[in-house]
């Protein structure tokens, strides 16, 4: 009976000894991990400093990215804003250009084309009165001689400037424009008799013929002057359509072509008068 529970006993110390080999494996587990964390050198404080560093990391290099961005849009606008300003010059540029070439063309029209003049005179009454303003076309010139019956504008008393500059826009002292109409062309004879009408002798004529002029507001007197006259070369006979009133050859004698700035084409003022002049 004793040995039996000796037996039993040894049994039970056998259990106790392998649950004990049991937990001393389990203990030899945790311990080998343990051991193996260790030989690796790396910690739960490792891994995560680590993971800090990663994150710091990866956010200096999203703020080095935002910065590179920041920069190339900063190169961009300031492209944008130099751009713009060369884009105001040029344009402010090309503006002051077509000024500038507006202006030289309308000179260049005025002094050799068209021009205006503001009648300041009643000699040319009834065709032209005081006031009136008018188109002259001094193109014509270049190339043909003033004819019988054309109105013209020229200068008197012109001092020194002849020929080509006197289209230009200067003005000598003393210098005064006038409108006449051409009476007498170069060798042509001019008379007035007491009848008050003029006569024109023009080569090819056999006699002095009587002008027909409706145009003209009252008779003609001689003024005081030598009758007939021969008009001289390279000069005109000109007279006012108020011949009571006109101051022309009749008084300051011939004039030259060479002072003739060009032809009155068009009366543009008053409106309700526009029109041509020679009917």
């Amino acid at each position: 009976m004793e040995n039996r529970n000796n037996e039993n006993g040894n049994d039970e110390n056998l259990d106790i000894d392998i649950n004990n080999i049991g937990n001393e494996n389990k203990n030899d587990t945790n311990i080998n991990d343990i051991d193996n964390n260790n030989q690796d050198g790396t910690t739960d404080n490792d891994i995560q400093k680590h993971i800090d560093s990663s994150i710091s990391n990866e956010s200096e290099i999203s703020e080095a990215d935002q910065n590179d961005e920041n920069t190339t849009d900063n190169i961009d606008n300031k492209e944008t804003i130099v751009k713009k300003k060369n884009s105001i010059g040029r344009e402010i540029f090309e503006w002051v250009m077509v000024i500038v070439a507006a202006l030289v063309i309308s000179m260049f029209i005025k002094a050799f084309i068209f021009s205006t003049y503001k009648v300041n005179m009643v000699s040319m009454e009834n065709t032209l009165f005081e006031g009136h303003n008018v188109i002259v076309y001094k193109t014509g010139y270049f190339f043909n001689e003033p004819d019988h019956g054309d109105i013209i504008v020229f200068m008197h008393e012109e001092g020194k400037i002849k020929n080509f500059f006197k289209y230009l826009p200067i003005r000598n002292p003393g210098e005064v424009d006038y409108i006449k109409r051409v009476i007498g062309l170069p060798g042509d004879q001019i008379d007035i008799r007491e009848d008050g009408f003029v006569y024109r002798k023009s080569e090819g004529d056999s006699d002095f013929v009587k002008l027909e002029e409706p145009y003209v507001k009252s008779l003609t007197d001689t003024k005081g002057m030598q009758l007939p006259f021969t008009v001289p070369e390279g000069q005109l006979f000109v007279m006012g359509d108020n011949r009571q009133q006109s101051l022309d050859s009749r008084q300051i004698g011939t004039i030259d072509m060479d002072t003739v700035i060009g032809k009155a084409v068009l009366r543009i003022w008053p409106l309700s008068e526009f029109g041509g002049l020679y009917d």
